[in-house]
């Protein structure tokens, strides 16, 4: 959950908000104030998360990263091997001993070089992305949903994701957060458990 002003800010435009309010108002009225009604804010806990970890832990999320690897490995392959051709060029260029003919050579199959892996490059990226999206955009809407559940059975009332704090240099917003607010390991570990991933097998192992 990302927070978009901190509690002393929210303070400060709360009283402001106020202050232009009754300012705002004739002068004179002779109405009454409506009374103000009582708000009744929930009793429970608030807690963090830092779901930057999940990747790591959470099974699932391991799962799929694994099998993406895996179907995107030839492509990238072929680009480090491409890489690898590049700089065999550059040093054929930049290699004095070489004759000037084949020093002109090596560069121009350099720039070739250069020019197919920008593009596989960029085009790996963009189906590495594509894929990323429909494979695991479901999957994290799996994993707060969970979230939901394992909050309401806890008492918790707020959980403040510290893993989108910190990817947006937001986590001065928290000046201090006792450890044993973190709820990170015990949720992955309630996750992992809710939803086994059954062992990959062996290589080269029939079905």
């Amino acid at each position: 959950m990302k927070l978009s002003l901190p509690l002393w800010a929210l303070v400060v435009v709360a009283a402001g908000f106020t202050t232009a309010s009754a300012q705002a108002l004739p002068t004179g009225t002779s109405q009454p104030a409506a009374p103000v009604k009582a708000t009744s804010l929930p009793s429970g806990r608030v807690v963090i998360v830092n779901t930057l970890a999940f990747g790591d832990k959470i099974d699932e999320f391991r799962r799929q990263a694994q099998k993406l690897e895996d179907k995107f490995k030839p492509r990238t392959t072929e680009l480090e091997a491409l890489a690898k051709r590049l700089q065999e060029m550059s040093q054929k260029v930049q290699d004095e001993k070489l004759s000037v003919e084949v020093r002109r050579q090596a560069q121009e199959q350099g720039l070739a070089l250069e020019k197919e892996y920008k593009r596989k490059d960029e085009d790996l990226r963009a189906d590495i992305e594509r894929e990323q999206q429909t494979v695991l955009n479901p999957l994290r809407e799996k994993v707060f949903k969970f979230m939901e559940s394992y909050a309401a059975a806890r008492g918790i009332v707020m959980i403040i994701d510290v893993g989108a704090l910190a990817a947006n240099n937001n986590l001065n917003m928290l000046p201090y957060v006792d450890n044993a607010a973190d709820i990170t390991e015990d949720f992955v570990k309630e996750y992992n458990r809710a939803n086994p991933v059954a062992a990959a097998p062996a290589a080269g192992a029939k079905p």
